[in-house]
């Protein structure tokens, strides 16, 4: 009996001690195959409207990536989004991983007017509300990608879309007012 709880309260303070040092969260560990330039970089959403600006990702665009990005929206009403577009084959036709200073995320898939979920707008407690920095991370071999907030898994999705585009901001007011963003660094890592 004292062995079994022994065991027991080992088992859990390796995982404790595993999950402080990151077990659950796969950050690249080496340099990042590109940074984005021009960065900080303010991007503002006219009322009731979204605004996507292209990086143009030099040479070939990896079909597996891992993409993080860290922004702040830093003027305009809570109810907003935010986050980083990829597999992007130009400025109407996107995936975009987003968060809103109200504390919702959601994954979008975007061809001109028509905006498709390929997850809904939920809420999320890592998502930092307001005007404070989240750290966006979009990790996809193949058709699948699994989204990460502030280093906290949030959701996975095997995706039908295209596999292939360039990465970029995406800002979106869902109100009568200008929503505005700064970005302060965006990195690809390519496997």
């Amino acid at each position: 009996m004292v062995g079994a709880l022994a065991l027991v309260v080992a088992t859990a303070l390796v995982l404790i001690v595993a999950l402080a040092l990151g077990w659950n969260n796969p950050r690249p560990s080496g340099p990042p195959d590109w940074d984005a330039a021009g960065l900080p970089r303010r991007l503002e959403a006219p009322p009731n409207r979204s605004v996507v600006e292209l990086l143009g990702y030099p040479g070939p665009v990896p079909d597996d990536f891992i993409l993080e990005g860290t922004m702040a929206a830093v003027s305009g009403p809570d109810f907003n989004g935010y986050g980083l577009a990829y597999r992007a084959l130009g400025a109407d036709r996107y995936t975009v991983f987003a968060v809103g200073s109200d504390g919702y995320y959601g994954v979008l898939r975007v061809e001109g007017d028509d905006v498709t979920p390929l997850v809904e707008w939920q809420q999320f407690p890592h998502i930092r509300r307001g005007a404070q920095t989240n750290r966006l991370r979009v990790v996809c071999s193949g058709r699948s990608c699994d989204f990460f907030i502030n280093d906290e898994y949030a959701a996975s999705v095997e995706d039908d879309g295209w596999f292939q585009g360039d990465f970029g901001l995406w800002v979106r007011s869902f109100e009568e007012e200008v929503v505005a963003v700064e970005f302060d660094a965006v990195r690809v890592w390519e496997p």
